[in-house]
């Protein structure tokens, strides 16, 4: 019992530090692309990326509340994300929020396609799966001993 314990507690500990070291690696990343595709300053990018920080579990709390329409959610999305433009405008100016709202939706558009390619393999191997399911199973002319119908 203590064993099996102390490796459901190895287990979730290890997943925890995976996540957040990926977590790590994305705010790097986004720092990263702020400061040489955007050429914000570092005040700025601190600025901004405390602007995400403020904002993120706000829309989180949005995408995950089970008592709003889907009408409801998008209105309070977008009065979410207008305050939040309006932040990073007065932080960075308009231009520079311009730019920043180019390179955040490039960073979508690659995380989308990411789930979407992962999407095509995941159906690749169910079909895959089911092409081999259906040749095991295929006596074809042949019936149970195998002889010709």
């Amino acid at each position: 019992m203590k064993r099996l314990i102390l490796s459901v507690f190895v287990l979730l500990t290890t997943i925890s530090f995976a996540s957040a070291q990926r977590a790590s690696e994305k705010k790097a990343q986004i720092r990263n692309g702020l400061k040489e595709e955007v050429k914000l300053s570092d005040e700025q990018i601190n600025s901004v990326m405390a602007i995400e920080d403020e904002f993120r579990p706000k829309l989180k709390a949005i995408k995950s509340d089970t008592n709003l329409s889907e009408a409801d959610k998008k209105a309070k999305y977008k009065e979410l994300n207008e305050q939040k433009q309006k932040k990073i405008e007065a932080a960075v100016g308009a231009d520079q929020a311009k730019k920043v709202n180019a390179f955040y939706d490039t960073l979508k558009k690659k995380k989308d396609d990411k789930d979407e390619d992962k999407d095509k393999d995941k159906e690749k191997e169910g079909n895959e799966k089911k092409d081999k399911k259906g040749k095991k199973g295929d006596k074809g002319d042949k019936g149970e001993k195998g002889e010709k119908n």
